[in-house]
């Protein structure tokens, strides 16, 4: 690659470090077309638009194209390839980027960030066993660099054939080391305060959008008792991601609090200046979590729920609320936390306002039988795909799929593949667009007969969904908190015939459902009138159990 005029370099620098993207691009424009341009100005020009939150997908992918030239004409200039690796997670799309990284990483194998974009695309990709492999290389060389070593400990959530034990024992090696790093106590003492006739209630996520977690967490911020709770949002949302929902929670609360641009030491201390009696964190080891934080105490108690249905194995994390299904009575030694059990269960949906009517399903043979996952695809393991295309063999029935996050047609094709190598027929396989509001999502359901549930990660917010559309929803049984999920909300809706213990019996299950002649009537509309009576839909009793939680918590400590 021939050396660029340095005037020219540095202004093309200095407009990317002031945000000046309209402005590189005008000038670049002006030299001429951008692809026949030095390799450089197509960098800066990519990175113009990468680096530009307000860019959209068309203007990512040309960027990649550009990050794609400028590396095949000099495969020495790495960073051109780690931007189109960066840029890939935005658009979804893998097929470029992915040969010429596995391509790079054999001459490059030391490379932590080469290793980092491998092993995050075989992640989002479902390519579970190397994403483990190369997420593992990367906390090896770097063990206290979180980029590596959270990735890995929440992938173990989605991995077959890993157990508790295992799960524990990465969360207490990673957080010995940052125990040293931050020279971290338990620090309870010194959130000393006279207690006042209110309770400052924080709620920490990155996820105060539309989302899961606010669906989950909706009714409980109207309906909680504002007499007797101050109630703080700590969004670590980008303001710019903010929507209508983010809107109407924080008409909820007595302050929102956004901490996106925070470092790890100025929020530490921002989140300790506010008093706070109990801060409830929703994110664990997921995208957008500020562990590192919660890690040093910010407020006198600190709790795991709702968004990350496991430990985290740190000292100061006091307590994971769950309930008596998910966590037995022997298994608390293998949670780091003390666990507080919630009477009924540990958290209800709010039920949207409008529901779509549930259809009458008739079928008169098997090829017409359908069956559907709308989890994300991240969860559907390959024991998962092994048991469903087992299934689908036997009885020639189809499958409707739907990721419930942003997806792409790479994610789509991979999936399918997996399904096509174990012999399922393509045209078995269908995949549903996202919807976008959550009525017409709902009406999806009543394209199918029966729900299937992933594992050993099964889907939450999808199954109260499916049963709220009428579906039976058929799952695995687990064997600690995150994998039991599932097998929960089908004991809270009387659905304990519909709970697997094992692959085969998971296979004669799901063709037992489809032989049925009466499945409409068993469940259908009688369902969702179940459930909306429910514990998995009874906000206002989950409400009050909450609040009475929280107090002995608070009166304790």
């Amino acid at each position: 690659m021939s050396d660029l005029n340095k005037d020219l370099s540095r202004k093309f620098i200095n407009y990317l470090d002031q945000k000046q993207y309209k402005r590189l691009q005008f000038e670049a424009d002006m030299l001429g077309e951008i692809e026949d341009q030095h390799p450089l100005i197509m960098f800066y020009y990519a990175s113009s638009i990468y680096l530009n939150e307000a860019s959209k997908n068309k203007d990512l992918l040309y960027a990649s194209q550009l990050y794609e030239r400028v590396y095949k004409s000099n495969k020495k200039h790495l960073q051109s390839l780690y931007n189109m690796l960066a840029v890939s997670f935005k658009t979804k799309s893998f097929k470029n980027v992915l040969p010429l990284a596995l391509e790079a990483y054999k001459e490059n194998n030391n490379d932590p960030k080469l290793i980092e974009g491998l092993a995050r695309v075989n992640f989002y990709l479902g390519n579970r066993q190397d994403s483990l492999k190369l997420f593992k290389i990367l906390y090896q060389m770097l063990p206290d660099k979180k980029e590596g070593r959270l990735p890995f400990i929440s992938s173990l959530n989605y991995t077959s054939g890993i157990s508790q034990e295992e799960y524990m024992k990465e969360c207490l090696n990673y957080n010995s080391i940052l125990e040293k790093k931050y020279n971290i106590e338990n620090n309870q003492n010194q959130f000393n305060w006279n207690k006042s006739n209110k309770i400052n209630l924080a709620f920490l996520s990155a996820d105060f959008k539309t989302h899961s977690v606010s669906h989950f967490l909706l009714d409980l911020l109207k309906k909680i008792d504002k007499s007797k709770f101050n109630i703080y949002l700590i969004s670590n949302l980008k303001i710019i991601d903010q929507d209508n929902m983010s809107q109407e929670l924080k008409k909820l609360v007595y302050k929102w609090l956004d901490v996106h641009d925070f470092s790890d030491d100025d929020l530490t201390s921002f989140l300790r200046s506010l008093k706070l009696d109990t801060l409830i964190d929703l994110s664990g080891f997921t995208n957008g979590n500020r562990f590192e934080v919660l890690i040093r105490r910010c407020a006198k108690v600190q709790i795991e729920w709702l968004g990350y249905n496991n430990s985290l194995g740190a000292k100061n994390i006091d307590y994971l609320i769950s309930d008596k299904n998910l966590i037995k009575s022997n298994e608390i030694n293998s949670y780091k936390e003390d666990i507080l059990f919630m009477p009924n269960i540990w958290n209800a949906l709010s039920p949207p306002e409008k529901l779509p009517e549930i259809n009458d399903k008739l079928n008169k043979k098997n090829s017409d039988f359908v069956f559907c996952s709308f989890n994300n695809f991240q969860k559907i393991s390959d024991r998962t795909i092994n048991v469903w295309s087992q299934i689908l063999k036997i009885s020639q029935s189809k499958l409707l799929l739907k990721n419930s996050l942003i997806g792409g047609e790479d994610l789509k094709n991979n999936v399918l593949d997996k399904f096509i190598l174990k012999g399922v027929q393509k045209e078995q396989i269908t995949f549903l667009e996202r919807e976008k509001n959550i009525y017409d999502h709902l009406k999806l359901y009543n394209k199918a007969n029966v729900a299937l549930d992933t594992f050993p990660y099964p889907g939450v917010t999808t199954s109260y969904e499916a049963i709220l559309m009428g579906l039976p929803v058929l799952t695995m049984q687990g064997f600690n908190f995150n994998s039991r999920c599932g097998e929960n909300i089908n004991k809270n809706i009387n659905m304990d015939n519909l709970i697997a213990k094992d692959d085969h019996d998971y296979i004669n299950i799901a063709i037992s459902l489809l032989k049925e002649p009466n499945l409409n009537e068993m469940y259908g509309k009688k369902l969702r009138e179940k459930a909306l009576l429910s514990t998995l839909f009874n906000t206002d009793q989950f409400t009050r159990d909450f609040e009475e939680l929280i107090t002995e918590v608070y009166n304790k400590n």
